[in-house]
């Protein structure tokens, strides 16, 4: 009989054959299980789920509400393959924002087609804006399922710092670094699909400001005009903007450039209800974009759902008409963002008392959203002792992730309490 390897080697390509799931957080999780279950006094930190402070999965009553309204057909039958007209509009209005109506009278066309989640959005760029073999640009820290979806697309990451190194060069976005990866991109695929997590990214929480999202943007607008053969999609990655200070800031900035903006460029969202409306395994998401040729996206829509109905056939048809519910019911979006910006204020609380109480440790930036960071060279040994304190977080590949999201908000100043001895204890500080 062969062995497992051996059989593998058979059965599977090796392609295949060198998959392997990512369980690194369900690993941490199982830890601080265990350790609650034998009664001792643990924090988890490692969830990525809004959790209230008794540790139970928060779940926004209008969803609820609209879910049990819901008539049977919405429940049970299959979805327009591009999505139910209704959610397809109201998607565009989460993921632009309120001056959608002003971005279109600026000389912007918008469409949108649903996918599982953001996830599936990033998936539809993926298959369809690069040819396999290309890469995807993306920052230097970002959340591990890019490579996987890269993998499954057949595709590589390029990335650009997370932030400059300000003694050298005075500001937060490492412009010179992004123009060098766009021009390298260009000369060497020809086409450039970048995934920008913004704001409130995942794992730091970072979030760039007005004048960072405008050097941004001049650095793919001058990409764009520099290489006029060449096409440029930037993707926006909004899954936990609805939970930041500026959740459409995206949208003020480019709005000013439509005027001029060059034809080769076209502007994604990766849009998301699974933490703004707490629906994460309903899979409900979009892919949004914009562009002044009406003609382009109309290209693109049955583009799109033919990657979607080769991959996962179509999205669930449940969650979008629950979700069009409610911002088409003016008492039922009350309700939904009540509980949303309550939540986000849980957030921030616990947020600052983390940074507090941690104030000696570097941190990532971390301004809004469900995480903070703690870049650190070996976060195995990092993790291991914070765990010495009942604090449960997770080892990543360039650092600690801490779930402010799953934090109880009285013991976000134990976790930061923990991180800084534990810091302390591995002399981190140099």
């Amino acid at each position: 009989m062969q062995d497992e390897s051996g059989l593998a080697g058979i059965l599977l390509p090796p392609h295949a054959a060198a998959k392997a799931g990512n369980d690194v957080i369900y690993a941490w999780l199982a830890r601080y299980q265990q350790a609650a279950a034998e009664g001792k006094d643990v924090v988890n930190g490692t969830i990525g789920a809004l959790l209230d402070d008794e540790g139970e999965l928060v779940f926004n009553p209008a969803v609820a509400e609209a879910i049990t309204r819901l008539p049977d057909l919405d429940k049970g039958a299959y979805s327009p393959l591009p999505g139910l007209p209704a959610y397809r509009d109201t998607a565009r209005t989460l993921a632009i924002g309120p001056r959608l109506d002003e971005m279109e009278a600026a000389g912007f066309s918008t469409e949108a087609v649903a996918s599982p989640g953001g996830c599936g959005a990033l998936y539809l760029s993926a298959r369809n804006m690069l040819s396999p073999g290309d890469s995807i640009l993306v920052r230097s820290t970002y959340w591990g399922p890019y490579r996987t979806i890269a993998d499954e697309c057949g595709l590589g990451l390029t990335d650009w710092p997370l932030v400059a190194d300000s003694n050298e060069l005075g500001h937060s976005v490492d412009k010179v670094a992004l123009s060098s990866r766009l021009d390298n991109l260009v000369t060497s695929q020809g086409r450039v699909l970048a995934w920008l997590n913004d704001p409130a990214h995942n794992p730091t929480g970072m979030s760039l400001n007005s004048a960072e999202r405008n050097d941004v943007m001049n650095c793919f607008l001058e990409a764009a005009r520099a290489n006029p053969e060449a096409g440029f999609t930037l993707l926006l990655d909004t899954a936990y903007a609805l939970y930041a200070d500026e959740p459409h800031g995206w949208t003020d900035t480019v709005i000013p450039h439509i005027e001029n903006w060059p034809d080769n460029l076209i502007l994604c969202w990766a849009f998301s209800t699974s933490k703004s409306h707490t629906i994460y395994g309903l899979r409900c998401g979009a892919i949004v974009f914009a562009h002044p040729d009406r003609g382009l996206l109309d290209r693109m829509v049955p583009m799109f759902v033919h990657t979607g109905r080769g991959t996962w056939s179509g999205s669930p048809r449940l969650p979008q008409a629950a979700v069009a519910m409610i911002h088409n019911d003016s008492g039922l979006e009350t309700m939904w963002d009540a509980t949303r910006a309550g939540q986000s204020q849980v957030l921030e609380i616990r947020r600052e008392g983390l940074l507090k109480a941690a104030s000696e440790v570097h941190f990532d930036p971390s301004n809004d959203g469900y995480f903070a960071h703690v870049p650190d060279p070996d976060p195995v040994s990092l993790c291991e002792e914070i765990a010495k304190h009942g604090v449960y977080l997770v080892p990543l590949a360039k650092g600690v992730r801490i779930g402010v999201c799953s934090l109880p908000t009285h013991a976000a100043e134990r976790v930061g309490r923990a991180i800084s001895e534990a810091w302390s204890t591995l002399d981190r500080r140099s």
